[in-house]
């Protein structure tokens, strides 16, 4: 895996542009400022070549039958660009505290607050901020969340919380990548979120079956979940219409059988691996230009592998 979906966002953007955009929805409101994206996501759409090439692998497995056309490509590139334009918009705006409707879906598939930790596996998809935000607001548990610093300070992948003191932030820099502090947490019985679609760059990874190709996903949630022997939970935020509203849902449990007398094998964890990609997979045919995933993935860039589904 390449270094693209570490240094994009922290090549992008700077302060004057994401403060033209904060003052446009200040005096325009949400839905110019959305308007006025569109705008600017033709500009990168056309003219960025580097965001497209971290782009194209991704469309490339969702449109194979359009992989060979570069100016189909492009007009993909330009919506999911429109898409994740709007999806920071909504970000800002719900940080500021003007906060949209939430509804859950899949609530029994939480476990009780019993004391139990959990892994919450959540994907670069729509908004996936705002899913954060509700969990903490409906659960009793400490929040515990292991990410990256961002690179750049005008972008923050906090940016839909409201109060990010309610969260505690598990920093992956550090020798363990954050694993030690993430353990120590489910076995307080506290919730732990994880992203779970994207690799960082030189973690360990494992691959799987996805679309026409192959994916590489990050080991680590899984590593965890098994290791400490606690559910894993993939949860989707996804943005509705009519009315204006994001509906979180909580999927199946995803559960590791601990291997007696040895230590676990990426081997063991394949099969529920496999379980999440069939979530990213609906995910995408639902909302193709709503998965913000920014890689190079190895069948694509091979040629593709299976039919697109």
């Amino acid at each position: 895996m390449n270094g693209g979906n570490d240094t994009l966002s922290a090549s992008r953007g700077n302060k004057w542009g994401i403060g033209f955009f904060r003052l446009l929805l200040k005096c325009g409101g949400f839905g110019f400022a959305v308007w006025f994206s569109r705008i600017v996501a033709w500009f990168y759409a056309r003219f960025d070549r580097k965001a497209f090439a971290v782009s194209e692998e991704y469309l490339k497995l969702r449109f194979p039958e359009d992989a060979g056309n570069r100016r189909k490509m492009r007009r993909h590139f330009h919506k999911l660009l429109c898409e994740l334009a709007k999806n920071l918009l909504i970000s800002y705006r719900m940080g500021s505290g003007d906060k949209l409707p939430l509804e859950e879906e899949g609530v029994e598939y939480l476990p009780p607050a019993d004391g139990s930790g959990v892994v919450v596996v959540f994907a670069h998809f729509d908004c996936w901020q705002a899913a954060m935000e509700l969990m903490n607001l409906k659960s009793d548990r400490v929040i515990n969340i292991m990410a990256r610093p961002d690179r750049n300070g005008n972008f923050d992948k906090f940016l839909a919380l409201h109060d990010r003191r309610d969260f505690n932030v598990i920093s992956t820099d550090g020798f363990s990548g954050g694993l030690i502090e993430a353990s120590a947490a489910l076995e307080r019985g506290e919730v732990v979120i994880v992203m779970g679609d994207r690799p960082v760059p030189g973690t360990a990874e494992i691959e799987a079956d996805y679309l026409s190709g192959k994916i590489r996903l990050p080991l680590s949630p899984w590593m965890l979940a098994a290791r400490s022997e606690v559910p894993a939970i993939p949860v989707f935020a996804e943005l509705m219409e009519k009315p204006r509203r994001i509906v979180v849902t909580y999927c199946r449990p995803i559960t590791f059988k601990a291997a007696a007398g040895r230590r676990i094998r990426p081997d063991d964890l394949k099969e529920g691996v496999a379980e999440y990609v069939k979530e990213l997979e609906e995910a995408a045919m639902r909302q193709p230009y709503r998965v913000f995933r920014f890689g190079d993935e190895p069948a694509a860039r091979n040629g593709g592998g299976n039919s697109g589904k």
